[in-house]
């Protein structure tokens, strides 16, 4: 039973950020970069997978049902994602022409995007599972 719960938290926890983070961020980032700056299929392949291990863990953990932890899981998980993008990719330059100082509001909007896709979305969807998994 714990494991059919992770094992849906692992999709749920994946499913968002492998359609929204590539559809968007990356689509919009490739058109600006040079053709084989960056292997965009490993970014696009690990945040996914990060995301889902994540919620699997938590979709399991009794501790981390409400929408308030939830939210700072995905804070937290938005934030690494941000970092990457931010300090090693130097996407907020490339992608929104931000450059000094004003580079580091990407980490605020990863945060918060990503904090609120977990707290709203992800955590509806784990609800809508377990109760489909009751019956």
């Amino acid at each position: 039973m714990v494991m059919r719960h992770a094992l849906r938290g692992f999709i749920i926890g994946s499913s968002l950020p492998a359609t929204i983070w590539p559809l968007a961020g990356l689509g919009f980032a490739s058109r600006h970069l040079p053709v084989g700056t960056l292997s965009w299929l490993l970014i696009g392949i690990f945040f996914p997978v990060l995301f889902g291990l994540t919620n699997a863990l938590t979709a399991t953990h009794p501790a981390c049902k409400g929408w308030v932890r939830m939210l700072g899981i995905g804070a937290v998980m938005g934030l690494v994602s941000a970092s990457v993008g931010t300090f090693l990719l130097s996407i907020p330059e490339i992608v929104y022409g931000l450059h000094g100082n004003r580079r580091y509001l990407a980490l605020l909007g990863g945060a918060g995007f990503y904090g609120l896709v977990w707290a709203f979305p992800v955590r509806w969807m784990n609800e809508l599972f377990a109760k489909g998994e009751q019956r």
